[in-house]
């Protein structure tokens, strides 16, 4: 199974999931919850840490600790996934490494490099895996779906089935699209110099956004892509909304489309901040651009980091265009 498809069920999976509208919102560097929350949490920030019980979690970092239950459920993304407690819903989790220690009591969908189920550990219902190297030591009450370079099954499942990496076979197919891929990002690279010589002041309006919190950016964003999603299909069920689902449809695939380039001039600007360089905002949007792709092609994280990506952009461009309809200034950088 793909990747894509992976990124389908968590997403289809989040959308599903039954929780109200009420929530607790945290972003910082560190996110430490101390203190049970009745409520949905939504967090992210380099290292999060749930000491307490939380009703159900949304979270994404760098390190992620889960210590205390969960009476929902929860969905994570994050360089390392610790849960070290039980889950009363479901667990969806994609990361460079996941180790579940905890009882899961519903469904558990994982994608990410190192992924291990320990011993003690129970599933309630299915499990759908994919990975570099996956583990289970625990128990799981329905099917296990392992898709993985290297699989090491010391636990127990109702029914396995289990799928092994091809790479030969994958590198072969790239080998194939090697030259239109090239020739895409070249597109993409010339789209995103034609937008910052042409529309400067909007470049530099979505940069901004990007620099002003960021991290609630990405998750407003990948909130946003949802809600847009949902909208346009619903307009698609009747004629007379017919022509606005398009509209919208095309808007939400242009904004898609053109959200790692703004990222991509925002990270090659604050690079140069950070160096103390003084570079022109092309050598600063170039230098973005050719980091970010090369991050998108870093094994199993690759397509989460160009998920925070995308949402980041995509949430910062709505920030900026409601910005712009409010009749607030822009600023434009040296």
């Amino acid at each position: 199974m793909r990747l894509s498809i992976i990124i389908l069920l968590l997403v289809s999976m989040l959308v599903l999931s039954p929780h109200s509208l009420a929530l607790e919102l945290m972003a910082q560097d560190v996110v430490t919850v101390d203190e049970p929350i009745e409520d949905d949490l939504f967090a992210s920030g380099d290292a999060i840490y749930i000491n307490a019980p939380v009703d159900s979690a949304v979270v994404a970092g760098g390190t992620i600790e889960i210590n205390a239950p969960i009476k929902g459920d929860l969905i994570a993304a994050g360089g390392k996934v610790e849960v070290n407690s039980d889950v009363g819903g479901k667990i969806v989790a994609a990361g460079g490494t996941i180790e579940i220690r905890g009882d899961v009591a519903r469904n558990v969908v994982l994608a990410g490099g190192q992924i291990q189920i320990e011993p003690g550990s129970k599933i309630g219902r299915d499990a759908l895996i994919s990975g570099g190297n996956v583990y289970n030591g625990g128990d799981i009450e329905g099917k296990l779906w392992v898709g993985a370079e290297n699989f090491q099954n010391e636990g127990t499942a109702g029914d396995l089935k289990t799928e092994k990496w091809d790479h030969e076979k994958e590198r072969a197919s790239k080998r194939g699209i090697g030259m239109f891929g090239i020739l895409w990002i070249l597109g993409f690279l010339l789209t995103g110099l034609i937008i910052l010589k042409v529309f400067p002041g909007g470049m530099y309006a979505v940069d901004d956004e990007i620099k002003d919190s960021p991290a609630i950016k990405a998750l407003i964003g990948f909130f946003l892509i949802i809600g847009s999603t949902i909208l346009i299909l619903i307009s698609m069920i009747t004629i007379i909304g017919m022509p606005l689902a398009l509209v919208l449809l095309s808007l939400f695939i242009l904004a898609l489309l053109l959200a790692n380039l703004f990222v991509s001039f925002s990270l090659g600007r604050w690079i140069a901040a950070t160096l103390d360089k003084d570079i022109n905002d092309i050598v600063a949007f170039v230098a973005g651009f050719i980091i970010l792709s090369i991050l998108f092609v870093i094994p199993f994280v690759g397509w989460v980091i160009e998920l925070v990506s995308i949402s980041l952009g995509f949430g910062a461009i709505l920030y900026a265009l409601n910005r712009k309809r409010m009749g607030v200034k822009i600023t434009t950088g040296a």
